[in-house]
């Protein structure tokens, strides 16, 4: 009962007059719980089949037993106080997969905008980056592209201690994940890329039309570094010090000063 407590939405209510069950479940990323949502990455990483998963999302959250199936369908019960009388009732196959089309959200990681706030006692920089300096977001991108490219633990492991610090903001030596912790934080940077390809989109459109058949991370960093020290070795350790947010700043600015120059050069 203690895990109903904590994962189910809200308590079901039963009207007296017609006899209808209303019941509740989470219908965004944004309105799970941080159990919900650990539950939830426990599921994609357990189940292949997304029809699984979301019933047994809609099963926890709404506080559904099943009881047996007989020939009018699923045989089920609710509590509609946590030691209340129990409510039984009939659902057949058409009705749940009705009830499972409002949890098609996780069949989309990228619009996820939530995240697990803390792991093993570290705590989650902000949701887009916010206040992370520059050399951080490089490092953070080098581990996401390494993981892309040859898909291991160990990067996302690497990806966390740099998205998740100590209480003084410092990066812990090492951090130990479950599979949905790790799951998550996939799922958290491939959200960030989103969000930051739509706030720099003359950047990333550069980023994301290189010509080259092998992406080369270590090259692409210091293309940026270049860009924004205009190549004055001296200043290296000032942008690696800026926040990431002002720096992706005017590297858009310089990727749009690029594009109205090419523009006017084509046109001649």
């Amino acid at each position: 009962m203690k895990i109903f407590k904590t994962l189910r939405s809200h308590q079901p209510s039963f009207s007296t007059a017609d006899g209808s069950l209303d019941l509740t479940a989470p219908k965004a990323w944004k309105d799970l719980t941080q159990q919900q949502l650990h539950y939830v990455l426990t599921l994609l990483t357990t189940f292949e089949d997304h029809t699984v998963i979301k019933t047994y999302m809609f099963m926890r959250f709404t506080g559904i037993h099943v009881v047996k199936r007989d020939r009018f369908g699923w045989k089920c019960f609710v509590r509609t106080t946590w030691w209340g009388k129990r409510r039984f009732f009939t659902v057949q196959a058409w009705q749940v997969e009705s009830l499972l089309s409002q949890l098609n959200y996780i069949d989309s990681y990228e619009d996820i905008d939530v995240r697990l706030e803390d792991i093993k006692g570290l705590r989650a920089v902000d949701v887009n980056l916010h206040g992370v300096c520059f050399l951080d977001y490089l490092n953070a991108e080098k581990c996401y592209q390494a993981y892309m490219l040859s898909p291991s633990d160990r990067y996302l492991e690497q990806l966390a201690l740099i998205l998740y610090r100590k209480k003084n903001g410092k990066m812990a030596k090492r951090i130990k994940m479950d599979a949905a912790q790790l799951l998550g934080v996939f799922f958290w940077y491939s959200h960030i890329k989103l969000v930051l390809s739509q706030a720099f989109p003359h950047f990333f459109k550069h980023v994301d039309t290189d010509d080259s058949s092998e992406y080369n991370i270590i090259d692409a960093i210091n293309t940026q570094i270049r860009a924004l020290t205009e190549g004055d070795v001296t200043k290296e350790e000032t942008i690696y010090n800026i926040p990431c947010w002002r720096a992706l700043t005017e590297l858009d600015r310089k990727a749009q000063e690029a594009d109205e120059f090419n523009k006017k050069f084509n046109n001649k």
